[in-house]
C-alpha cells in the first residue's frame, strides 16, 4: 500500500501547513478508503487526546462525511449544537474539546480522496482567510495525489510493455 502511505504523508504535511497558515490549534484528516464510502481519520496536528484516532467517518455523517458527500468545504461554528450536520461523532469531538470545525475535501478527478479538518476549542466563526488557507492546503494535497497517480500509471504501462516485449521473444 505504498500509494496509501504516500497519500497519508501528504495529508500529514498539509495539516502542519494548515495550522501554520491559519493559527488553528487543531488539524486532522485522513484518506477515503478505496472502494468505500467512508474515510478514516489517521493524521493529527495539535490534538490533545486519542478520541478521534482511527475514527471511521461515513459519507454523509457528521461534518467530514457531509464534506465527502457534497465534495465541497463545510464548516460549523459550534459542532455539538449545529443543525447543519448529523451527530454520530459528537462524543469523540466533545472529548477532544472541539467547537468550531471546518472540513475540506481533497478531490482528485471528481472523486473525494480525503478530508482535511481544522478546529478551534471555542465556538466562534471561522473567517474567510482561514477557509481560504484550508482550501489551499487541500489543493496542495490534490496536486500531489494527481502527480502520484500519473507516475503510478506510467510505471504500470512501462512494466506492461516490458512484459509484453519479453514474452514476444522465442525461448
Amino acid at each position: 500500500m505504498a500509494a496509501d502511505a504516500a497519500g497519508t504523508a501528504q495529508i500529514g504535511g498539509a495539516l502542519m501547513r494548515l495550522r501554520r497558515a491559519t493559527g488553528l490549534p487543531v488539524a486532522f484528516g485522513g484518506l477515503v478508503e478505496p472502494g468505500r464510502q467512508r474515510m478514516r481519520i489517521s493524521e493529527f496536528s495539535g490534538a490533545a487526546g486519542l478520541a478521534l484516532r482511527g475514527l471511521a467517518v461515513t459519507s454523509g455523517n457528521g461534518l467530514g462525511g457531509k464534506a465527502v458527500a457534497l465534495a465541497r468545504p463545510c464548516a460549523v461554528t459550534d459542532y455539538s449544537l449545529s443543525r447543519q450536520i448529523s451527530h454520530e461523532y459528537d462524543a469523540a469531538v466533545a472529548e477532544e474539546g472541539l467547537r468550531s470545525v471546518l472540513a475540506i475535501p481533497v478531490v482528485v478527478r471528481r472523486r473525494v480522496r480525503g478530508v482535511l479538518y481544522g478546529a478551534l476549542r471555542t465556538a466562534q466563526p471561522l473567517g474567510e482567510r482561514t477557509l481560504t488557507a484550508a482550501v489551499q492546503a487541500a489543493r496542495d494535497v490534490e496536486q500531489a495525489l494527481v502527480v502520484q497517480d500519473e507516475a503510478r500509471e506510467l510505471l504500470a504501462a512501462a512494466e506492461a510493455r516490458a512484459a509484453a516485449a519479453g514474452s514476444g521473444r522465442g525461448g
